[in-house]
């Protein structure tokens, strides 16, 4: 069964909608100010939401001639700023189709001519240069406070050799991360939060391994959305956009691992 049939679509999308500024961008609240980051992960948001579902139009409903000249502004301040910064503009314009002068040598991996910025992103988190590094998976696990957003980047740069050989340790690990209430936490031990939910199960998805409670998984992201359409960090908290933004990539990822063939 599609998994975002169960979400309030309209709400959601109201939700979002109400978070788009007249210049364009997007915020966490509609009260305060807009900034880049809210812009992705509304937009990115829209795009699975549209992807999952089969609908059409939603991010185009959201590129606005004001969005495009927010995000086309954004490039020139951009190319100074933080790599973080510098990626979220290159995602905001591959989403919108805008052309995107802003992908910078700094995160570029280039691997037979062809450019993945997230890749080169991602290396550059664990303090890697572009390239074919070895990378130190003993190592990984030896970090004090390892967290699973640390594994979920970890896992996008290694090799399908790499990921065998970790896969057992790293789901073992994944697995103790989850909760009674069916969350996750930043590690084994800790409060389930939505973006944990996120990592980690981005993470198993990565490896093709179910989480230890699928079903108690599915319920804590559904009851995670609150009456306006937006989902919170967990069923005590406020909605905003980037717990909206983790829970629905949290829903993906844990649709397509139930959408893998099981062995009978």
């Amino acid at each position: 069964m599609n998994l975002f049939t169960k979400i309030d679509q309209e709400k959601l999308l109201e939700f979002i909608s109400l978070r788009q500024k007249n210049d364009g961008g997007f915020a966490a609240f509609p009260s305060l100010p807009h900034t880049l980051q809210d812009t992705f992960q509304a937009i990115d948001t829209l795009s699975v939401i549209e992807n999952q579902l089969g609908r059409d139009n939603l991010v185009d409903s959201a590129k606005t001639k004001e969005t495009v000249r927010y995000v086309t502004g954004s490039q020139a301040g951009g190319a100074t700023g933080s790599m973080r910064l510098q990626y979220l503009i290159a995602e905001i314009c591959r989403l919108l189709k805008i052309e995107s002068r802003l992908i910078p040598d700094a995160i570029i991996y280039d691997s037979g001519g062809e450019t993945d910025y997230e890749y080169g992103f991602h290396r550059q988190y664990f303090g890697l240069p572009p390239g074919g590094q070895v990378l130190d998976i003993d190592g990984l696990f030896r970090r004090k406070h390892l967290t699973c957003k640390d594994l979920m980047f970890f896992l996008k740069i290694t090799s399908e050799k790499d990921r065998g050989t970790l896969k057992n340790r790293a789901v073992d690990w994944l697995r103790k991360c989850q909760n009674a209430d069916g969350g996750f936490g930043f590690y084994p031990g800790t409060t389930s939060y939505i973006e944990n939910c996120h990592y980690c199960l981005e993470s198993l998805s990565i490896l093709g391994q179910l989480p230890q409670y699928d079903h108690k998984t599915e319920n804590f992201i559904l009851w995670s959305q609150t009456t306006s359409g937006g989902f919170s960090r967990n069923i005590r908290a406020a909605p905003f956009l980037d717990s909206t933004w983790h829970a629905v990539r949290a829903l993906r990822a844990l649709q397509q691992l139930q959408d893998i063939p099981r062995k009978p």
